[in-house]
């Protein structure tokens, strides 16, 4: 791929210390614009207000990360909050979906396990409850029953209404302890060396406090045996439950999908996430 003269520009107005000589556009993120400099260098800018915010969090909050977890976490060198952007150190490594088999899903079970526990005050962030949780997802669904939900056939739309009704009112689905997550481990987010280790995590955009399960999904429905062998490490399932919410939450992430498409008015966006949800369809019991 060509330099990107533009790219370039943006990246020696803002670190000019890098000196940087080949600039390449990188990644398929929603929020962020990504370049790697000189084969050294991942330099990232927001493309709007809350891409902005949350990566001025990153900034505040990976380097502690980066001391207190058992795995390389991206730790900003250079940083312009103003703008804001942040440039660090590139790790090497394959995204996991393209990586050899080796011990990295137990590193990785192990490296959420250190996560989880890890106090959320930490990276100035403060405990919750289950509720408040539910609260959050409630709102969510909400926004599902707006804007996503009329676009699909009208079956559709009362069989998925129906089963956001059921998860929320599930009592049993609510006894779990909150805790700091991720919240979109995925394989371009989880890098494997060539020996099938686990060399980092990135892109902790949507760090927050909520249910364990939401770093475990899609690993657990898109790469089972992985997922389980994750999960192992990890110590197992911590409650009940946990099996079943993972799976309403893999159904839940084309919807995000959809919501995206319609922000930035990109029919791609709708038609795919519309598609994945059709073929989720039946992760999770009527």
């Amino acid at each position: 791929m060509a330099d990107t003269t533009d790219g370039r520009e943006r990246v020696d107005a803002v670190f000019p210390q890098l000196g940087a000589r080949t600039v390449i556009p990188i990644g398929t993120g929603w929020t962020v614009d990504t370049y790697e400099v000189d084969g050294e260098w991942i330099v990232q800018f927001p493309r709007s207000a809350y891409a902005a915010e949350r990566l001025r969090a990153q900034i505040r909050v990976l380097p502690e990360l980066a001391a207190e977890l058992s795995a390389m976490v991206p730790s900003p060198t250079y940083t312009d909050v103003d703008a804001p952007a942040m440039a660090y150190h590139r790790l090497d490594g394959e995204p996991l979906d393209r990586a050899p088999d080796g011990l990295w899903p137990e590193r990785l079970g192990r490296f959420l396990y250190d996560l989880h526990l890890m106090p959320p005050e930490y990276v100035e962030l403060r405990g919750r409850s289950a509720s408040a949780v539910r609260e959050e997802l409630s709102e969510q669904l909400a926004e599902f029953r707006a804007a996503v939900l009329p676009l699909l056939e009208p079956v559709e739309s009362d069989r998925f209404g129906m089963r956001f009704a059921a998860f929320l009112d599930g009592a049993e689905y609510w006894r779990f302890a909150p805790c700091l997550t991720h919240g979109d481990i995925g394989p371009e987010h989880v890098l494997v060396s060539p020996s099938g280790d686990l060399v980092g995590v990135l892109d902790w955009e949507e760090l927050g406090v909520g249910d364990p399960v939401a770093d475990f999904a899609w690993l657990l429905h898109t790469r089972p045996i992985d997922g389980e062998r994750v999960l192992g490490a990890y110590g197992g399932a911590p409650d009940p439950t946990f099996a079943e919410r993972a799976s309403f939450r893999f159904f839940l992430m084309p919807f995000h999908e959809v919501v995206h498409g319609l922000q930035i008015d990109d029919a791609s966006f709708v038609a795919s996430g519309i598609a994945g949800i059709r073929t989720r369809a039946d992760v999770v019991a009527d």
